[in-house]
């Protein structure tokens, strides 16, 4: 049983190595008509798609700009591909690289000048992280970095504080796994005012019918949720016997809270 755990893993982790290659660089695309934000600062709105070209502005921080066209041919960004984009700002027209478009942008909770804009970068290993950056007064006021795992794609949710007074915003970085033995987890950033930081980690694992690993959090104003407090969950679950379908699963379960740096008590999962 331990051996075949052990294989399954093998083979999702070359699996992970596979998609990330392929996958990452064709998420978050843009689309001719899409209105995107830019993740870099001061920008060059360049005359054509090459950095050689003139460049005929300089674009700050979460600026709205309308994708005309997205060009074949591509230029690779803090080690990611991804295309040029013809763009229209201000009755100007030019063009920008990809990679300083960010994913996605998500106002703050609280004030209306903060919002976080998100953008990815991938190492000589081939892990791929995505950035987050909190903008606040048209400055980066923090900056995190997460490697993201799973089989090659990912979503990024922005919530408000869901009952929690010490942080302002939660931000969860969903990697999405359909593959056997690859973790199919989630990131929890929180941001309280001041800094992004990193809340935890959650994970969804296993083998149809073989093993399966999961935990998740339940937060004070999710169904079930207890006011002032956390809930962890973790069940595990392992085939001991195919032939009598004998499948012993483990669960516990624990109240936490949040000191405004971190998890408390810090040894939750053992």
């Amino acid at each position: 049983m331990i051996n075949l755990k052990r294989l399954t893993l093998l083979i999702g982790l070359l699996a992970i190595q596979i998609s990330v290659a392929q996958g990452y660089d064709e998420q978050y695309k843009f689309s001719v008509g899409d209105e995107v934000y830019l993740f870099g600062d001061n920008v060059k709105l360049r005359e054509a798609p090459n950095t050689d070209s003139k460049t005929i502005g300089l674009l700050s921080i979460g600026t709205k700009v309308t994708v005309l066209k997205v060009e074949d041919d591509q230029y690779e960004y803090k080690g990611v591909s991804g295309p040029w984009y013809q763009v229209s700002y201000a009755n100007q027209e030019g063009y920008v690289v990809g990679g300083l478009l960010s994913l996605t942008k998500h106002n703050g909770s609280i004030s209306g000048d903060n919002y976080f804009v998100y953008g990815l970068e991938k190492d000589a290993e081939g892990s791929v992280y995505v950035m987050i950056r909190s903008v606040k007064n048209k400055a980066v006021n923090s900056e995190k970095k997460f490697r993201l795992f799973g089989n090659g794609s990912f979503g990024i949710i922005h919530s408000t504080n869901k009952g929690i007074d010490q942080i302002q915003d939660i931000i969860i970085i969903d990697n999405y796994s359909e593959a056997c033995g690859i973790d199919g987890g989630k990131s929890y950033v929180v941001y309280d005012g001041n800094q992004l930081i990193h809340m935890a980690n959650t994970s969804e694992i296993g083998d149809g019918g073989i093993y399966h690993y999961q935990s998740e959090f339940i937060f004070p104003s999710d169904p079930g949720g207890v006011p002032d407090m956390i809930i962890y969950k973790q069940e595990n679950g392992e085939m001991k016997d195919e032939e009598t379908d004998w499948y012993v699963t483990t669960s516990q379960q624990r109240n936490l809270t949040w000191d405004g740096e971190k998890l408390q008590p810090e040894d939750y999962k053992n």
